[in-house]
């Protein structure tokens, strides 16, 4: 019995590790590249979704510091305004393109940095 308990459990050990090996080895855990379904609207960027959707526009910009604009259901419906800080060390600049998504505070880029709020 003792055997067959410290079989199984070398067994469970095993598959454990391949697991991780094959999580951290062979799959790519890589930020949001730009979106398909992102579209320029006017001067600002709106990703389609099936909540509605959001867009941001960029009112004022002097790197890291910019003032945006977010809108949510449809480009006219102001969800938030307001200032921002680049929170990162990759971009000279942010762009629309390199807004991504906003899950109520912070704005995530597409290369995976941040613009956090400065209130």
């Amino acid at each position: 019995m003792k055997k067959i308990l410290k079989t199984s459990l070398f067994f469970l050990l095993s598959v454990f590790v391949a697991l991780v090996i094959f999580f951290f080895g062979f799959l790519k855990i890589a930020p949001m590249e730009h979106n398909a379904d992102a579209k320029l609207v006017g001067d600002m960027i709106w990703y389609d979704a099936p909540d509605g959707g959001i867009g941001f526009k960029i009112l004022e910009s002097a790197h890291p510091e910019y003032r945006i604009k977010i809108t949510m259901n449809s480009p006219d419906e102001v969800y938030y305004e307001g200032p921002f800080i680049y929170k990162g060390s990759e971009l000279d600049e942010v762009t629309l393109t390199d807004l991504g998504s906003y899950f109520g505070e912070d704005i995530d880029l597409t290369n995976g940095e941040k613009l956090v709020p400065t209130q």
